[in-house]
């Protein structure tokens, strides 16, 4: 019998090719929509940690207000000692190290690591060992643990690379072990040295110190919210002796998947939902389809009624079209959804966690199958049942007219209803995430992002073991950029928009009472750094070149700074000393100038206070160089060739133009914006083609009714106007509905926004609008149809 149904399904779809093809392509965009979401959201969300028991492995840090900041390491060395909840605690801090012994140096996402943090992730080499305590000790030899990568593409996948010696930074160090394939903790790592921490990261005056970060293994048996627990007694007991360092922070043990996901889990499921929404417009709209196609199969239903078929036996025959429908959807979906995977790979942002490669995996295959199935009984099980219910009686006393009864009617009014309403919900998220991007991108980001080339350069420490030769070599190179076709340049560490942070605890100390306590991020700066980015200045000076290392201590604060510090008064020629200088213990500073506000992290963030010094009195071995030129990517072989020039052994990375990192800070409020409105693009061309259906059925199954009201007397426009009534009934009460879902849904969104509420009336009103106009346009073209209808042959 199965077999049976089947073939008849596929005999009567092969004779209906428009309706099959209309279905086809309906379905296949929500289905194939659905999958490649879905494969995002699985690789993303889902997929558990590349390690044994990964839901056992935590991220441990430190919070200041609420905000992921960084981990003091004494009050690491605190929680590692004293804590009952870990097995393995590991300290880390990831970052480049310069690869030597290819044709040119090569930046290399790297990370310094405690041997704890291998033992907390429980993985083991491909090749070779892991680290031991006795390489981490300050003096023990140099060694390195290489990624599958750089193994395979600088080493020619040679195992015998083990126990041979690599240039790193400078430096000899011999390689020990290789990670197996698709291992890189953090993420995209391909380098790894030992954490070798010195007395002075741990002595009193770090704890105020935020650099590092943590990562732990829970013992078996112990629970999350258990050893978060454990470390806030731990921290509460250090707050006691450490009140002015601790103020503000917390500790936050959490699944190192969700540390790593959890931006992007809220962002992702809501794309889910709105294809998802998709997905429901299509069934609806085929239903519709369906409802439509069964009016003109009344006749046979009833003969199969007539000769003795079940009510059962006539639901499972449709059933069967409709599961046929699905799966051939499904087939082409699964084809979209291969297509639209690698879209999302070329259009998904950088910062995107366990973005590579994204692929239709065999669970994404799964998914599409059940829902594929799932949709066929979702828009054949209404029209299946509605058209079982075929009046015989009626049928055979006008077999010349297959006419829609007025609960089939009724049914299509309330598939266009729903839909419009799915339409509503989504265009509304699509607006409010439209005009949230909007709001962002005319941010001000507190500088001139235009016409400036930027590049990241770390020092090799093994040549550059004082600070003065670390500042010698960028100030020499700020110096010999200033030539022909280069405006200005300067550099910083840690640059805006980098969503990074160095900072901490300072001091004013000229304040009545004694000192007074603030916390602010610390930039080192070189000279023409605030000019290079045209940070506008507010009072007083900028760094300037005669700030020089043995000279007397300077700063320039942002304005954030002098508004929460100095409120009412000038900050220039107060006084303050920074707690903590590179491990150094810092001596007092004159604040010299005040500088507008910069988005340090992020374009959503407010500004927060700022101190910038010197480089040349806070000396870094890391600083992002800035210059302004008018072709940024044209001036790089001159800054390639300058750097050769000082030192050929130092290696540039991070090569952009500042317009491309305000670009990048925006990545992901794009990527999202441009899939919700095309989402909506697509529901809302799915709506007006179900308008216009139901309405254009509607006009044709009313042909004789039409024609007798022209030939009563009735007008064309009466006409008209009837029939448009009739189609924006049920519009209108869509509209309604979706108003009120949109309200309720899109609550959902409100983190994700940025100036826009989430019930912005201006938004609500543009989208149902908008959609009413495009349903009225569906409605009057066949609308107009009904005016010319001619009597005669109507009746006749």
């Amino acid at each position: 019998m199965i077999l049976q149904d089947l073939r008849f399904a596929i005999r009567m779809l092969r004779k209906s090719p428009g309706f099959t093809l209309a279905a086809v392509v309906t379905l296949a965009l929500g289905i194939g929509g659905t999958a490649a979401i879905f494969s995002v959201v699985q690789h993303v969300v889902l997929r558990p940690l590349p390690y044994p028991a990964s839901d056992r492995v935590m991220d441990v840090n430190e919070w200041a207000h609420g905000t992921p900041f960084a981990v003091s390491p004494p009050n690491f060395m605190d929680w590692r000692a004293s804590n009952r909840s870990f097995s393995s605690l590991g300290l880390y801090q990831d970052g480049t190290l310069t690869l030597g012994g290819g044709t040119e140096p090569e930046r290399i996402d790297a990370v310094n690591a405690e041997p704890d943090v291998f033992d907390a992730l429980a993985v083991r080499p491909l090749a070779g060992r892991l680290f031991t305590r006795d390489d981490a000790r300050p003096g023990a030899p140099r060694v390195a643990i290489v990624g599958h990568d750089i193994w395979q593409r600088r080493f020619g996948s040679d195992t015998a690379v083990i126990g041979r010696g690599v240039t790193i930074e400078g430096e000899t160090y011999t390689v020990i072990g290789i990670m197996p394939a698709g291992f890189g903790f953090p993420e995209r790592t391909s380098l790894w040295v030992p954490l070798i921490v010195q007395p002075s990261d741990v002595s009193p005056n770090q704890r105020g110190a935020h650099y590092m970060r943590a990562v732990g293994r829970l013992k078996a048996g112990i629970t999350p919210a258990q050893a978060q627990s454990d470390l806030d007694a731990i921290e509460q007991r250090i707050a006691v002796q450490y009140p002015e360092k601790l103020e503000g922070y917390s500790t936050v043990v959490q699944p190192l998947l969700d540390s790593m996901v959890g931006d992007v889990r809220l962002p992702l499921f809501v794309l889910l939902g709105a294809v998802a929404f998709v997905l429901l417009i299509a069934c609806v709209n085929v239903s519709n389809l369906l409802l439509a196609r069964a009016t003109t199969r009344t006749g046979e239903i009833a003969v199969r009624t007539a000769l003795g078929a079940a009510r059962g036996r006539i639901v499972r025959q449709l059933l069967a079209e409709s599961l046929l429908l699905s799966l051939a959807s499904g087939a082409a979906g699964l084809l979209l959804a291969v297509w639209g995977v690698r879209l999302l790979v070329l259009a998904a942002p950088e910062d995107l966690p366990r973005a590579a490669d994204f692929a239709v995996n065999p669970i994404v295959l799964g998914f599409a199958i059940v829902v594929s199935l799932l949709t066929g009984i979702a828009f054949g099980l209404v029209p299946a049942l509605a058209s079982s219910r075929a009046d015989l009686a009626s049928f055979l006393k006008d077999m010349r007219r297959d006419t829609s009864t007025a609960g089939r009617r009724s049914v299509r009014n309330v598939l266009v209803s729903a839909e419009v309403a799915l339409a509503l919900v989504l265009l509304a998220g699509a607006g409010l995430a439209i005009r949230s991007f909007d709001r962002l991108s005319r941010v001000d980001p507190g500088f001139d992002a235009h016409d400036v080339l930027t590049f990241t350069i770390r020092l090799p420490e093994a040549r550059y073991t004082t600070t003065a030769a670390a500042e010698q070599f960028f100030r020499e190179l700020t110096t010999r950029l200033q030539q022909p076709g280069i405006q200005s340049a300067g550099g910083i560490f840690l640059p805006p928009l980098s969503d990074e942070g160095f900072g901490g605890t300072f001091y004013r100390i000229d304040t009545p009472g004694g000192q007074r306590e603030g916390n602010a991020q610390v930039r080192p700066v070189t000279a023409k750094y605030l000019e290079t980015l045209r940070i506008p200045l507010l009072a007083g000076r900028r760094v300037a070149p005669d700030d020089r290392a043995g000279g007397p201590g300077v700063a320039v604060i942002s304005e954030a700074a002098a508004r929460a510090y100095w409120p009412g008064e000038s900050p220039v020629g107060k006084r303050i000393r920074i707690a903590v200088s590179m491990g150094v213990q810092e001596g007092p500073r004159e604040v010299v100038g005040v500088v507008g506000d910069v988005r340090t992290n992020s374009l959503a963030l407010e500004p927060g206070p700022v101190i910038y010094v010197p480089e040349t009195q806070y000396v870094a071995d890391e600083m992002t160089i800035l210059v302004r030129t008018p072709d940024p990517m044209a001036a790089l072989p001159i800054v390639k060739t300058t750097i050769a020039s000082i030192d050929p052994e130092v290696a540039i990375s991070r090569v952009r133009t500042m317009d491309d990192a305000v670009a990048a800070s925006m990545a992901q409020p794009r990527f999202r914006m441009t899939l919700l409105a095309t989402f909506a693009a697509v529901s809302l061309m799915l709506a007006a083609v179900g308008v216009y259906g139901m309405v254009a059925f509607s006009v044709n199954q009313r042909r004789a009714e039409l024609g007798l009201r022209l030939a009563l007397g009735a007008k064309p426009r009466d006409l008209l106007h009837l029939v448009l009534r009739q189609g924006i009934t049920p519009v209108a009460v869509g509209l309604a509905c979706g108003l009120a879902g949109a309200i309720a849904l899109t609550r959902v969104m409100r983190t994700l926004l940025f100036g826009v509420s989430a019930i912005d009336p201006l938004t609500f009103a543009a989208v149902a609008s908008m959609l009413l106009t495009v349903a009225a346009v569906a409605c009057y073209v066949p609308a107009r149809r009904a005016m010319v209808v001619d009597p005669v042959n109507a009746l006749r």
